[in-house]
């Protein structure tokens, strides 16, 4: 999967910021950092990656173009997965 835009909506911006406290450069920053990437249910991704700190986003992937659904700290468990995987 090669992903060459990362497209986030002002409103899930604005989510994310308030709710999670995770700014849209960081999102892209993990995409462009080699991020581990797993296929969900629904046709959506998961991306668990480190900038700074570790950060897992939820993404629907539609020809080169990752859509962000929602993104927000990772979990321990997904932390050890990333340092397994990775």
């Amino acid at each position: 999967m090669f992903i060459r835009n990362v497209l986030i909506e002002d409103k899930i911006k604005e989510k994310i910021a308030d709710k999670h406290n995770v700014q849209a450069i960081e999102i892209k920053n993990i995409f462009f950092n080699n991020p581990l990437i797993l296929k969900t249910r629904f046709s959506r991704f998961i991306a668990i990656g480190h900038f700074q700190r570790y950060l897992t986003v939820i993404f629907e992937y539609n020809k080169g173009t990752a859509n962000i659904i929602t993104a927000y700290p990772s979990s321990d468990a997904q932390i050890k997965l990333y340092k397994k995987k990775r």
